[in-house]
């Protein structure tokens, strides 16, 4: 069969590889495999693996037809051939000769020598790296290493079988692993990540890398060129050229392109679904949750704040309203907040908005800001809310404003900050999700990413609201467009100044867009014991979401987070060095939603 048509995904469970085939909902399966033996599949998809993966020992195969297995396949165990670089297993013989690392003609020396594991060789992270020219950040705690060089960045975590590099994520068939204290990392990972050719002398056991070789994976045949001259120029042999391209003679053509360095051990996936995903734990130095309080005794926020007080560092009370007059308004105290946080060493912001019956009033922030005297009686006003109710800065939360107030909101920041900062109060803003700074944007022009990073002690960007309820269904905040915003952002402002937005709800809708509203995780699974069914993962979104048909016969989706999406985003702040992250709002999520971090 011509496997090739079908879409395809790797995934890594519990230390094994499975290659899952999308087949077509309305596929003739009978017709497709019920002729076939079952044995007569297994050779079939054999030989066709070892020619598509080499690299991998895949243990099944699954057949999916919409969310459901139609049929699997178990394969006869290791019946992969070895990949190209991949060691011998014969342990008496790696046990007796020591594995050297050989870089431009130079052996390195490590206090925690090379090891062998699952045929790959792993070395100590920093030596490797720092020897390439890399730097290298280690989290001792979540045993994390973030590894950069020129313009691209590194995410390992020990154990984990994938990886990240700028926040793509990639598989590894031999994750990372601490020995002595030491990450060790299979070294043509790291080497092939930053374009750097890797050999294995088998005989001498050395790993051999040269950065003087043309940095290029890939090679297109020119005039006068044979495969003796190309594996000459590169350093490889002809027997190579011609295993990692499928040459059956030494014939080659000009224009053709060869490929001249292995094929590597990091398999693409577009990262596991629902079910595949392993949530680990992550620490960042921020973790804020904005709180409200709508009416007295409206306690979500602080219910929430008091069962997971122990991952929360700061909090942002949704409670000054701006006033015309530029003064402030109180809407309702949040004193059980503010209380609760000083006795856990929780540090509290006061949030200023311009929030009023519901929605944020471009006029009413704008005549302030522009106005150099309301805006110096705001920042007045600011100070002493801060000091009369004992809260550690301010969080700016000022929305809708034109793109013409650019200049003003800016100027607002800084005096905010020349106000509050001499007496060692925080000034953070709060700001919405862009991409690219489109200056005459009525929505996003007015927040000039680059100064506001300058003046504020930070910056929080609302990486949600991708979609929205007035609008067309779609994810809160998709994984492709949040990497979107934080590249951007990191672009503009010091990556530990920038704090990443994450949405604990989601957006309800009809298919065709209408009557859109937003919902809470647990009325999402409300929604699951009332109507049936079951959530559903986009692996191109990286996000859940949920089909359902209400009682007047409407088909709705619905689009949120959950554990699974959300660790995603961590993942990806963790690679771009940013200072953390941020829950609007507490009181809206569940424990499902903060199985992704740890304690602070």
């Amino acid at each position: 069969m011509n496997w090739d048509r079908y879409k395809q995904r790797i995934v890594y469970e519990n230390g094994e590889y499975h290659l899952i085939i999308y087949l077509p909902e309305d596929i003739e399966f009978s017709k497709e495999f019920g002729d076939v033996e079952q044995e007569h599949k297994k050779l079939g998809l054999e030989t066709y693996i070892k020619k598509v993966y080499p690299n991998l020992k895949i243990s099944s195969v699954r057949f999916m037809t919409g969310s459901l297995i139609a049929f699997q396949l178990i394969l006869n165990p290791y019946f992969s051939t070895a990949a190209y670089g991949a060691v011998s297993k014969n342990t008496s013989t790696q046990q007796t000769k020591r594995i050297q690392i050989r870089i431009n003609n130079r052996y390195i020396e490590s206090d925690t020598p090379p090891v062998i594991e699952n045929g790959r060789v792993l070395v100590p992270i920093r030596v490797i790296s720092e020897f390439l020219g890399a730097s290298v950040h280690w989290d001792n705690i979540d045993k994390i290493a973030i590894i950069t060089k020129d313009n691209k960045s590194i995410y390992l975590q020990a154990n984990l079988p994938q990886a990240f590099i700028n926040g793509k994520m990639y598989f590894l068939d031999t994750p990372p692993k601490v020995i002595n204290g030491r990450l060790m990392v299979p070294i043509r990972f790291i080497s092939e990540s930053f374009n750097l050719p890797v050999n294995w002398d088998n005989a001498s056991k050395t790993v051999l890398i040269n950065s003087d070789l043309p940095q290029v994976s890939d090679y297109v045949v020119k005039k006068g060129d044979s495969l003796s001259v190309i594996a000459a120029k590169f350093n490889i042999t002809v027997s190579d050229l011609k295993k990692w391209n499928n040459l059956s003679s030494d014939t080659i053509y000009v224009g053709q392109l060869l490929r001249v360095v292995p094929p590597s051990v990091i398999v693409e996936g577009s990262g596991p679904s629902l079910e595949d995903i392993e949530v680990i734990p992550y620490k960042f130095d921020t973790v804020l949750g904005f709180t409200v309080k709508y009416y007295e005794g409206h306690l979500g926020s602080y219910n929430s704040l008091k069962t997971y007080n122990g991952k929360i560092t700061e909090v942002a009370t949704f409670s000054h309203g701006m006033k015309a007059d530029g003064t402030l308004i109180v809407d309702y105290p949040q004193n059980e907040i503010l209380d609760y946080s000083q006795q856990q060493g929780i540090k509290s912001l006061m949030l200023i908005h311009n929030a009023q019956g519901g929605s944020f009033q471009k006029t009413l922030a704008e005549n302030v800001l522009e106005n150099p005297i309301l805006r110096d009686k705001l920042v007045k006003s600011v100070l002493s809310e801060i000091e009369k109710y004992g809260y550690d800065g301010v969080e700016v939360d000022i929305e809708g404003i034109g793109a013409d107030t650019r200049a003003e909101y800016t100027s607002f920041i800084k005096e905010l900050k020349a106000a509050l900062g001499p007496k060692g109060y925080i000034v953070s803003a709060t700001v919405p999700a862009k991409t690219a700074d489109y200056i005459n944007d009525q929505w996003t022009g007015a927040y000039d990413y680059k100064a506001i990073g300058q003046y504020a002690d930070r910056v929080v960007l609302m990486t949600y609201d991708e979609h929205w309820s007035g609008g067309t269904p779609g994810p809160v905040a998709s994984y492709d467009w949040v990497e979107d915003v934080i590249n951007f952002a990191v672009k503009e402002i010091l990556p530990q100044k920038v704090v990443m937005g994450i949405a604990a709800y989601g957006y309800d809708w009809t298919i065709d867009g209408k009557n859109g509203k937003a919902v809470t995780a647990s009325e999402i699974n409300d929604y699951i014991k009332r109507y049936g069914g079951k959530i559903l993962w986009n692996d191109t979104f990286k996000v859940p979401y949920y089909r359902y048909k209400d009682e007047k016969g409407n088909d709705r989706i619905v689009w949120f987070e959950n554990a699974q999406s959300t660790q995603f985003k961590l993942k990806l702040a963790k690679a771009k060095g940013l200072q953390g992250i941020a829950i609007w709002r507490l009181g809206l999520e569940n424990s499902e939603f903060w199985k992704g971090l740890s304690p602070k």
